[in-house]
């Protein structure tokens, strides 16, 4: 424990000067610059020591824009939009806070380090040039581009399994920040930290995504699963993750159909809300798809155990 405090307060120290440059750059407000205090450090422990300058470097080409907008659907997004620089498309990120006079604070740490964690898993061969088109990689998901137009042509489908991935990897981080309360560090972090402390009690759960999220729970407490997705959507690997897939259930065309009952699942979860008459028809069709899903996920599971499961 004692090597991992000294690690951690070492490198509370050597990132404090770039963040400090970070908020004064970009005029954060007080309460979004302590948080990033932890976050910064927190991201880096996640994805490894080595990997602190790719972290620190892509803070400080994704800034946060805020604006007081009520969204009850959305409070925070990340984007990244495309444009022609001397014939290259380039491409300019940013974190976008809504209503954030009214946010909480566990709300504005799960959103800040949730679209953070999207910018950092996009940070590699983010763009594919096909000629006309082009496609701009977030996470897993592709979004496909008209090239002469620069205006989106469609977006995968399995941007919700890349939202899904997101959220479990945005609760792995905020306990990694949550842990930080056991380390003696400056007055002001500890009050922050003090004031987060305050409001989890054991392991964080993140709100977002609720339904699919609890549909895939039981994938996303496999390891093998969890560790190749992750590795390669922080490397941008991602083009043979679908037959990786496909070969674990022993299956084609398994992995399409797992995301269609995602998205199939997203809209019934919508219309179930918006509807007063059939509610029970749409809540049956949920439970259809849950156990089809889950059926996939224990042959998945199953196979684990004595198939070649990972592409390392």
């Amino acid at each position: 424990m004692e090597n991992n405090v000294a690690i951690v307060q070492d490198l509370f120290r050597k990132t404090k000067v770039s963040i400090d440059n970070l908020n004064t750059k970009f005029r954060y407000p007080e309460n979004i610059g302590h948080l990033l205090h932890l976050i910064i450090p927190a991201f880096i422990l996640k994805y490894g020591l080595s990997a602190e300058h790719k972290i620190l470097r892509i803070f400080e080409s994704v800034p946060i824009l805020i604006r007081d907008e009520h969204n009850e659907r959305e409070q925070a997004f990340y984007t990244s939009m495309p444009r022609l620089q001397d014939g290259n498309i380039v491409t300019d990120k940013v974190i976008v806070l809504q209503n954030y006079q009214n946010i909480p604070l566990m709300s504005l740490l799960d959103n800040l380090v949730h679209e953070y964690n999207h910018a950092v898993n996009s940070f590699e061969n983010e763009i594919m040039d096909q000629g006309d088109t082009f496609t701009l990689r977030t996470g897993i998901c592709h979004i496909h581009y008209n090239k002469k137009t620069m205006q989106v042509i469609r977006k995968d489908d399995d941007y919700i399994l890349e939202e899904i991935i997101n959220t479990k990897q945005t609760e792995e981080i905020i306990d990694i920040i949550h842990s930080f309360r056991t380390i003696p560090l400056s007055n002001t972090i500890a009050a922050t930290l003090y004031a987060i402390d305050s409001s989890i009690s054991g392991s964080y759960t993140s709100n977002a995504y609720g339904l699919q999220s609890y549909l895939c729970k039981e994938l996303m407490k496999n390891r093998t699963f969890l560790a190749t997705f992750s590795s390669l959507r922080f490397s941008g690997n991602i083009d043979d993750m679908d037959s990786w897939f496909d070969q674990i259930i022993g299956k084609k065309g398994s992995y399409k159909r797992f995301i269609a009952i995602l998205i199939r699942t997203t809209k019934l979860e919508q219309e179930y809300e918006k509807t007063v008459f059939f509610k029970k028809m749409k809540l049956n069709q949920i439970r259809s798809l849950y156990q089809e899903a889950m059926q996939m996920i224990e042959v998945f599971n199953a196979n684990c155990n004595y198939k070649y499961c990972s592409f390392f």
